[in-house]
């Protein structure tokens, strides 16, 4: 009697490790891909996820171990190798040109793109690849007019196109809201129907259950829960296994006293309107009040005014129309130095681009946050190492040494370092802007319980956020933002994801 062989896995990892110079990154980990299904990969920040797929998209070079594509033992020597063993990645800061079209952007990615490119075969094809995965994109819109859901079809579209059996998709929903997620999901399950295996980095357990099929845990560069049906596990077995302890989620206070939603209003906004760099209006007449001891939500769609009411708070956007009132400050014309000196602090969207200094240490960046803040000329870089290690003492979010340059940390540590600042500093307004993006399960509680102590010293704290379920938790209420204009202001207490989602897709109607 003969039995029909088992299919040979798209991908294989056989005791993978990678060195970079005393730390191992990844230290014997095995890991399989086969075809049709979804293989989510968790674990914190540090444990080896990225470096991992890295390896597997040629990116770097394994010290150790075997990959094996389709039985084969392969050295994959580049990202334009790994394409054509038919393995693609789409990355969390997605890397199409915005200058150019999505067909210019697909075609430019193909193996066989012909010298002189012809618009019209280009666009049917991405037009036939959209309707099969249900991939909606505009095959001639530039990139740069793009919403973010749109932006990560065209990527996976470029990816799809090129010939890509396995895929890899970095934190993919981060920048999502409920419906474009659950969109997504609809998409991988298609991709996995015609066979292609998907490896989903991921950080949020709900989102692993609903689409994963198997899942793989790596804690401090090893696997410490391997191929494993996460349906069998519990939410807490899932984040002891990635953090190595018990998690308790934070929560906020069920409803607003009525002393704290009569609290003393510390940013009035009436009529405000701010313009983009391209002459668009970004925020187009908001009304809002930011009260004391409150933690307002900020929801929308990417693109919806939530960075230009950020920047407008500390100082950076001026304002076309309108007003804002700080009082005992007249906001009109106030520079972001004297913003900072009054107790405005910020957490922005992105820190690798918009905080860190490139070829400076973390104590270099601690003397100038404490030198801005205090509205000093002088820079204290010799006290500065000890002055981060009372306030890393403080916040708990165990922050790389402040002799390291900043700039060489992962943005998972560069966060930390802006997080112990932002967070243990005395503070009458707190913007934070995506705060937790791309932490891990233990350093995003630990945040979360920050932000709350805030809140309850009596500051004014304002959340932007993608992730509603950390809105939700955290939130007195939240404000959606469509279009830049307010859809609706919900109390956290009767607010729920659906809700939200509707106002962030549909605004007030």
């Amino acid at each position: 009697m003969t039995t029909d062989a088992a299919p040979v896995p798209l991908l294989e990892v056989q005791g993978l490790t990678k060195r970079f110079g005393s730390l191992v990154a990844n230290d014997d980990v095995t890991f399989t891909v086969r075809a049709g299904e979804v293989h989510g990969l968790l674990g914190e920040n540090g444990a080896g996820k990225s470096t991992l797929v890295k390896s597997l998209y040629g990116i770097h070079q394994p010290d150790a171990g075997r990959v094996v594509v389709d039985g084969r033992d392969e050295r994959i020597a580049s990202p334009s190798h790994a394409r054509d063993l038919g393995i693609g990645m789409v990355f969390q800061d997605m890397r199409l040109i915005p200058a150019l079209t999505v067909w210019e952007n697909i075609a430019l990615q193909l193996r066989d793109t012909p010298r002189v490119l012809k618009p019209r075969d280009a666009q049917r094809a991405i037009t036939d690849a959209s309707a099969h995965y249900g991939l909606d994109v505009d095959p001639s819109a530039l990139v740069r007019d793009l919403s973010i859901g749109e932006w990560q079809r065209a990527e996976l579209l470029k990816v799809l196109l090129a010939g890509a059996r396995v895929l890899i998709l970095d934190e993919p929903t981060s920048v999502l809201t409920p419906q474009e997620a659950d969109a997504l999901f609809d998409v991988l399950r298609r991709l996995t129907a015609d066979g292609v295996g998907v490896i989903l980095i991921a950080h949020k357990i709900r989102e692993v259950r609903q689409i994963a099929d198997r899942v793989t845990v790596l804690r401090g560069g090893r696997t410490v829960l391997a191929d494993t049906d996460p349906h069998e596990l519990t939410d807490a077995e899932l984040v002891r296994a990635m953090v190595g302890t018990s998690v308790k989620p934070v929560s906020r206070r069920p409803e607003p006293t009525d002393e704290t939603a009569d609290a003393p209003v510390v940013v009035s906004l009436r009529g405000a309107s701010v313009l983009r760099p391209t002459g668009v209006l970004g925020l187009d007449g908001v009304d809002l009040d930011i009260r004391a001891g409150r933690i307002l939500g900020v929801a929308g769609i990417a693109g919806s005014g939530q960075g230009e009411l950020a920047d407008l708070l500390v100082g950076v956007a001026p304002l076309r129309s309108g007003s804002m009132e700080l009082p005992g400050l007249d906001a009109r014309g106030t520079t972001t130095g004297d913003l900072r000196v009054a107790g405005v602090v910020d957490v922005v969207a992105n820190p690798v681009h918009d905080y860190v200094v490139r070829g400076m240490t973390i104590s270099d960046h601690v003397a100038l946050w404490e030198a801005t803040t205090a509205g000093r000329r002088r820079f204290d870089v010799r006290g500065a190492a000890t002055t981060f290690a009372r306030r890393d003492e403080r916040a708990g979010l165990r922050a790389a040494d402040p002799s390291r340059r900043l700039d060489q940390l992962s943005g998972g540590n560069i966060q930390r370092v802006l997080l112990t600042l932002a967070l243990t500093q005395d503070a009458r307004l707190v913007i934070a802007s995506y705060p937790t993006r791309g932490l891990d399960v233990l350093t995003t509680e630990r945040t979360h319980a920050l932000l709350l102590e805030a809140r309850d010293r009596g500051e004014a704290v304002v959340l932007v956020s993608e992730d509603l379920d950390e809105l939700l938790a955290l939130s007195d209420e939240v404000v959606v933002l469509h279009h830049g204009r307010v859809a609706g202001t919900v109390p956290a207490v009767d607010a729920d994801r659906d809700r939200l989602g509707l106002l962030m897709t549909e605004g007030a109607a």
